[in-house]
């Protein structure tokens, strides 16, 4: 037995990749559901070269051309080889390719590139040659630099570059001007290039995980940022984001800033990230007119003192404070009407006992509402009911945070004093939310500074004539949860209006006055009765950008509809029209726009 050679099975060694190996993932039937489809999704495939025929998918060998043909004739009739589509979807994601060929530049067709979680160093320059290119995810890679040529795909609209190693953007970046999408975390970075603030159209711009320490001023250019993520960098100087005026999220944990960011006038801003940085002190300048704020965490900083200034952010909902080097919660803390978490640990409270703080929010909102701290502010305590106690704020309190709050009292009345005393104290916003008031009493109109009121959950079935007429600086205003049919004409007065919220009311369409109000940027009437939309009355509106019309009873939406083109967000679901169907309407705005303006007879 021991002459004999044992046989050894080869098949059980490890055998590498070959290039027909990797040819051989592109089968016939492969083929022939990407010419049907215009899509080819070879993901996951162990590829470490992309197939050869890949690049000529689209053109049909003579042995093809006679099967085809054959098949044709017997079998699928209703099949037709001209009328197969051209490659449009090329996923190769999550393969081990070290290389693109130049031969990418024959899909000419190529909307969508992914090439994400693979090993590649470099991208051809032959690249820059798909211009209906649109997305391309080259997340998850080796790459060191991007060719010049990939900034000549000027209709791309996402670009994914997560987890690289770049550590250079150059300025010809701002040539993407058609950028939606952009994401550069997880790289390099040490610096932007003053051409990124060309990236307009930019909505989402991921920074997070690099070594980048000043923004440029020209990122306040990017007029449609929507979120902005620069957490985990070296961050030492920011630009004022005064401009963003659509920015919703700010992330800037994990830095070295010293100085509170300026985020005056970033009125849609409802969620702003601080946490693990060095910031001394919050100025209630740099949150000026950022009253829709929901969140804010400052979690791990410097941070002294509480300012009674932030009692301005009346919709604040969770405030973070934990590990800072604060000794007194003011009073100030129990006035903000929707605050749900109140985080103070890893202080030296001194004015609310341990163990309170240790509860939690309820608990520490409870107690801080029972006390009155008279070196701060003056409070008077009136019984409503025999379980609840309701705060009315002296004018006082209003002088220093332009703000008259009685949310959530069930008052059926308003006090004729608070009202004298806002009026003195010419405060800016009003909160009346969740309440039982029927009507607005005269004596609100002599409060000619207001800018913003909320009039949320409440029984008005009118508002006052006077609305339009006496609050002429009004930029923000929340109907929402009443029960209104119809507005004031005077409505149209408001010059300055860019915000109203008529949701979860009565109307069967919008209020003509509506139509006149040309600063409005923002219409939100879901949740009515409206049944039809007035294209040629909302053209009127050439800054509206959302137009939220979901939960109505519109039958038709005219196509027409699709020449807004100034519309960056339209929500149209939950009425009962049948076309566009659903799955039109869950595409982006620009898309159903576009599809909408297809419908229209040329």
């Amino acid at each position: 037995m021991s002459g004999v050679r044992k046989k050894i099975n080869h098949l059980a060694v490890f055998k590498q990749r070959t290039k027909n190996d990797d040819n051989a993932e592109l089968s016939k039937s492969v083929i022939i559901s990407a010419r049907k489809s215009g899509k080819l999704n070879l993901s996951s495939r162990g590829l470490s070269t992309v197939p050869d025929r890949i690049w000529s998918i689209n053109e049909l060998t003579k042995e093809e051309l006679h099967d085809l043909h054959f098949e044709l004739d017997y079998e699928h009739k209703e099949e037709r080889w001209w009328e197969q589509e051209p490659l449009k979807v090329l996923d190769l994601s999550s393969n081990n390719l070290t290389a693109i060929s130049d031969k990418v530049q024959f899909l000419t067709e190529l909307s969508t590139l992914d090439l994400h979680n693979n090993l590649l160093e470099e991208l051809p320059s032959e690249i820059g040659s798909l211009n209906k290119l649109r997305i391309l995810n080259l997340s998850d890679n080796k790459l060191k630099s991007l060719t010049l040529q990939l900034y000549m795909l000027e209709e791309l609209g996402e670009l994914h570059l997560k987890n690289n190693d770049l550590s250079i953007l150059e300025p010809e970046i701002g040539n993407l001007i058609m950028l939606i999408h952009m994401d550069l975390s997880y790289n390099n970075l040490s610096e932007l290039p003053i051409g990124i603030g060309y990236l307009v159209r930019l909505v989402t711009l991921d920074l997070s995980h690099n070594m980048i320490k000043e923004l440029p001023p020209d990122m306040t250019s990017m007029r449609s940022l929507k979120t902005l993520d620069v957490s985990f960098n070296q961050l030492e100087i920011l630009p004022p984001f005064g401009e963003l005026r659509k920015i919703e999220k700010i992330m800037l944990q994990s830095n070295n800033l010293k100085n509170f960011p300026d985020v005056s006038g970033c009125s849609a801003l409802r969620v702003l990230h601080l946490d693990n940085n060095n910031i001394l002190e919050i100025e209630p300048e740099c949150l000026e007119g950022a009253t829709l704020l929901k969140k804010l965490t400052l979690a791990y900083n410097k941070i002294e003192m509480i300012p009674e200034e932030i009692m301005k952010l009346i919709n604040l909902e969770v405030f973070d404070l934990s590990h800072n080097n604060i000794s007194l919660i003011p009073f100030c803390i129990g006035i903000l009407p929707n605050l749900k978490q109140f985080v103070i640990k890893g202080n030296n409270i001194k004015n609310v006992r341990g163990d309170i703080i240790r509860c939690g929010t309820p608990r520490i909102l409870t107690h801080i509402r029972q006390i009155t701290d008279s070196t701060n502010v003056n409070t008077r305590e009136l019984l409503q009911s025999s379980a609840s106690i309701s705060t009315y704020p002296d004018k006082y309190m209003m002088k220093s945070t332009k703000l008259l709050s009685l949310a959530g009292q069930n008052l059926l009345e308003l006090p004729d004093e608070v009202l004298e005393n806002a009026v003195e104290a010419s405060v800016e916003t009003i909160d009346l939310s969740r309440n039982k008031l029927s009507e607005l009493p005269e004596k609100m109109s002599a409060i000619v500074t207001v800018t913003d009121v909320k009039l949320i959950s409440n029984h008005l079935t009118l508002l006052p004539e006077w609305i339009g007429e006496k609050y002429k600086h009004l930029q923000a205003l929340d109907i929402s949860k009443n029960y209104l049919q119809s507005l004031p004409s005077s409505i149209s007065c408001l010059q300055y209006l860019r915000y109203i919220d008529l949701s979860f009311n009565r109307f069967v369409e919008l209020p003509e006055a509506i139509y006149n109000v040309v600063s409005l940027e923002s219409l939100i009437a879901n949740d009515n009765l409206i049944e039809k939309i007035d294209v040629s009355s909302l053209e009127k509106l050439r800054k509206l950008a959302i137009l939220d019309l979901t939960n109505n009873n519109i039958a038709h939406v005219p196509p027409e509809l699709g020449n807004l083109k100034n519309l960056r967000n339209l929500s149209l679901l939950g009425n009962c029209f049948k076309y566009p169907r659903q799955a039109i309407l869950m595409k982006d705005t620009e898309e159903v726009l576009s599809y909408l303006r297809n419908l229209i007879p040329r």
